[in-house]
């Protein structure tokens, strides 16, 4: 099947944890639900009218760590203001709240995932592979919130051809654990890999309401890889001169 691949970079991203309170924690990588949220501000669909049209039998999509990540929890202020005399801090409306960063680890470079899509609805997916192949957006992009604004880079279009596996692997996306489970293999070691874990919500249903538990997903911070052993199934994916292997969210 065909794929849309692209980037999506910026200085800095916040995926906040569905699960923390006063902190604002932060996943490494989007979850499914924020992925399809910055597929349609691209798009220009209007808020809270699109999670149907990218429920998991109508739209596929894998997530590559293209750069590597760490974190930094930066304390923000914020204000209580519902008019502008009050943004002087006069009512004394404001509270301090610790916030964490996703950031590159090389400060000089972009935090980058890259995105490997596809979509069964083929007028949406013909405009969407035109507003990215011109890398061009209908609402701003940004990693999470709007502070960490972003842009997206164009990779290509590609042929994913799906190949069974057994013994090792390398993937360059992250992996459900579900998947793990299934498909009985594990996450081979390999010496300087950084592996996280994170228990992300997964699809929404028209009410913005969770219609599925959320989902575990492992990934690599570093390089971005996983080695896989065992056996399964994973999609080569074919982009002009080079190939990557990916597992999509969905599997």
């Amino acid at each position: 099947m065909e794929v849309l691949v692209f980037d999506i970079l910026g200085k800095m991203a916040h995926f906040r944890q569905y699960y923390t309170n006063s902190s604002s924690l932060s996943y490494f990588f989007p979850p499914r639900t924020t992925i399809f949220g910055m597929v349609a501000g691209i798009l220009g669909l209007p808020r809270d009218s699109y999670y149907e049209l990218f429920s998991q039998d109508k739209a596929r999509v894998a997530l590559s760590i293209r750069s590597p990540l760490r974190k930094k929890i930066q304390t923000v202020n914020y204000v209580w203001a519902e008019k502008p005399a009050q943004f002087n801090l006069s009512a004394g409306q404001h509270t301090q709240i610790p916030l964490e960063f996703v950031l590159p680890y090389d400060y000089r470079e972009l935090v980058v995932y890259r995105l490997f899509l596809w979509h069964g609805d083929e007028q949406l997916f013909s405009r969407l592979k035109e507003m990215v192949s011109k890398e061009r957006v209908c609402f701003p992009l940004y990693l999470g919130i709007s502070e960490c604004l972003a842009h997206l880079s164009f990779v290509g279009l590609g042929e994913a051809e799906k190949e069974e596996f057994d013994g090792e692997v390398e993937v360059s996306s992250v992996v459900g654990t579900e998947y793990l489970r299934r498909n009985e293999c594990f996450i081979g070691f390999r010496e300087g890999a950084f592996y996280v874990k994170e228990l992300m919500p997964f699809s929404f249903d028209a009410e913005r309401r969770l219609n599925q538990p959320p989902r575990e997903f492992v990934g690599e911070v570093k390089t971005g890889t996983i080695r896989l052993r065992g056996r399964g199934a994973i999609y080569r994916v074919e982009i002009s001169d080079f190939e990557e292997r990916i597992v999509f969210m969905e599997d």
